[in-house]
């Protein structure tokens, strides 16, 4: 059953994606990592000598990156996610890319809106999710401090914000302090932008391990709880397993969570085939598995992650 409640304390501005979660299921877009990694890219020209930082792309190949998100849309995707999984400042610095956070983070925002934009219609609109990935640091294991992560994501946010993205995405989150972390940065990076915190929905994906549990060993029972009291729209799963090995924690999702619940897996557990990771799922078995949540265990959105 679809749940609603969020909506009554939400503003008319932010009321278009939240009737749209709580109407009817969602499709999300899928990785952006697997689409990009397929071009034929250079490392100079391309990559602006920062392999594998694809967020970069948003400024070096806009053309690109507008082309993904033209061919999910055109697909059938309701939601579209940035070009920004490690565009937080803490992330960039590890190309020296810090300082031109902003610069790439809005970039990707107006990608992203403008993609969207072209293919919405009165009847259907498309949105956009201003993502912000886990980067590669955590509070707990003395790698960064509240505060850094803090201003990091406030920037990141910022930008998306200034870019007209309909909701931000935190995804792929191992830990719960980075996830309230992040979520005071958003509602920080609103009033900078002058900018009701309120209307801007914030998502939240964490990441089940085939452990049962978030990387630092939080329950999905005790995310739920941890994360209840806090302002956010969604709760979902994303990354890390696949449809079948994230049945069980939805159905928890769905038995305790108030609110709208998203599912973004990836195309199956990863293996490793002569020094390659697959992904091996392909297009009909990850729909076979997907179906489930559309009809026997129903929830508000899905989508793909890795592969």
């Amino acid at each position: 059953m679809m749940k609603q409640g969020i909506l009554a304390s939400m503003t008319p501005n932010t009321a278009s994606i939240l009737s749209a979660l709580t109407s009817r299921t969602i499709l999300i877009d899928g990785a952006m990592g697997t689409q990009t990694q397929a071009l034929d890219l250079d490392v100079e020209s391309d990559y602006l000598n920062c392999e594998n930082c694809t967020d970069i792309l948003s400024l070096s190949r806009p053309d690109a990156i507008t082309k993904i998100h033209h061919d999910y849309l055109a697909a059938g995707a309701d939601a579209i996610t940035t070009n920004t999984f490690g565009g937080a400042a803490h992330t960039l610095s590890e190309f020296d890319l810090q300082d031109r956070c902003f610069e790439i983070n809005k970039a990707s925002g107006d990608l992203a809106r403008a993609a969207a934009d072209k293919f919405s219609t009165d009847n259907r609109p498309r949105f956009v999710l201003g993502d912000l990935g886990p980067g590669t640091k955590l509070i707990p294991l003395g790698q960064i401090s509240y505060d850094q992560l803090f201003a990091s994501y406030r920037t990141s946010a910022h930008a998306l914000i200034e870019s007209g993205i309909d909701a931000i995405l935190i995804e792929t989150c191992q830990d719960l302090l980075q996830i309230k972390c992040a979520i005071a940065a958003t509602r920080a990076a609103a009033r900078d932008a002058r900018r009701n915190p309120d209307d801007i929905p914030i998502m939240v994906s964490i990441t089940i391990e085939q452990t049962g549990t978030m990387l630092l060993g939080s329950t999905i029972e005790a995310a739920i709880e941890a994360l209840r009291p806090l302002p956010i729209a969604t709760l979902g799963l994303n990354c890390a397993t696949g449809p079948v090995e994230m049945v069980n924690p939805i159905r928890t999702l769905i038995e305790k969570f108030d609110r709208p619940i998203t599912i973004m897996p990836n195309a199956g557990l990863p293996i490793l085939v002569q020094g390659e990771t697959i992904y091996p799922l392909k297009p009909t078995s990850f729909v076979d598995a997907m179906r489930r949540f559309l009809e026997t265990e129903p929830v508000n959105a899905i989508g793909g992650c890795c592969g």
